[in-house]
């Protein structure tokens, strides 16, 4: 598709997916808006090559004015910190929650939003397809779910619309001291700078982690189908699962970072905290059968690109 003739809105373009995706359209040669209130984003990651409008989502004349002539709205805005969103539960639901719902309404043209594997809540089975019931934890998660529940109530009269359930993302460009970041990159801040890694819990818990750049590619190809064929896309509608499907325990991470620095880490095991989720493993099927897209980065080379990236 030539994404050179496409007007797109980022919203969330100053984070750490957002960023990503911002590069890879300007590199296809899109038009791009970016939409950010820089609280969690940072606006330097706004590259030069696109528009930027520092404002937030749920501020309805600065939603409009994005809005205004886009030929696709990537929406990644959200508040992603979960002890926040538990401490400022009715700020966060009028972010993630209602402004999310006024985009898919607002919007005429295709939606790609940023759902979540915490939708998920506790896993009943392992691995968890889109099939898997809803029963998020905390806030974050039930916000997001309200948002993912009204795509895939969506039939062909409606705007064209999917959600992107992402697993645990990693890559470049994640900030360690943030604490909207993963686990992946503090670890390797305190690897490659000799201090010692805390694990909560026994470090047998799993977690099924994907390359940013996996990432960006199923938002792009989702895009891309519901852009060409509208309500016709299997997209349309849709949830689906971004993950690799190879869960990994914390243990095993430190592991692979061990063997990048070619030494042993100082570990530290801290209690467990009540609530946590022990296992969690996702099924991409439904994304790879529809769309030609499979995870293409390993743990290991995601890992080695971070530590010779850092510092």
């Amino acid at each position: 598709m030539d994404w050179q003739s496409k007007r797109v809105l980022v919203t969330g373009g100053a984070g750490f997916i957002g960023s990503h995706l911002s590069a890879k359209l300007l590199e296809l040669g899109a038009d791009v808006t970016v939409l950010d209130d820089s609280q969690a984003g940072d606006s330097a990651k706004v590259l030069s090559g696109a528009n930027f409008i520092e404002g937030c989502i749920a501020d309805s004349a600065t939603r409009s004015s994005a809005l205004e002539g886009v030929d696709a709205v990537f929406h990644l805005a959200a508040i992603a910190s979960v002890p926040l969103c538990e401490e400022e539960p009715e700020r966060s639901d009028m972010v993630n929650r209602q402004a999310s719902l006024d985009i898919l309404l607002e919007a005429n043209c295709p939606v790609i939003f940023a759902s979540s594997a915490a939708i998920y809540g506790e896993p009943v089975t392992i691995p968890i397809n889109e099939n898997h019931p809803l029963a998020p934890v905390g806030h974050y998660g039930k916000q997001k779910v309200v948002v993912d529940e009204a795509i895939c109530s969506l039939d062909e009269s409606s705007n064209p619309a999917t959600a992107l359930r992402f697993f645990n993302v990693f890559g470049r460009g994640q900030d360690p001291s943030s604490q909207y970041s993963g686990v992946l990159s503090i670890f390797i801040d305190r690897a490659t700078s000799n201090r010692p890694i805390t694990i909560i819990g026994d470090g047998e818990q799993t977690r099924d982690f994907i390359h940013v750049s996996d990432v960006i590619a199923a938002l792009i190809i989702c895009g891309q189908s519901l852009l060409e064929q509208g309500t016709a896309s299997p997209a349309h509608g849709e949830s689906f699962n971004v993950c690799t499907g190879q869960p990994v325990t914390l243990n095993q991470v430190v592991k692979v970072i061990e063997d990048c620095i070619e030494h042993k880490l100082d570990i530290v095991y801290d209690e467990a905290r009540e609530g946590d989720i022990k296992h969690s493993s996702g099924d991409s099927t439904k994304l790879q059968q529809n769309f030609d897209w499979s995870p293409n980065f390993t743990l290991s080379e995601g890992i080695s690109d971070l530590i010779s990236h850092s510092n």
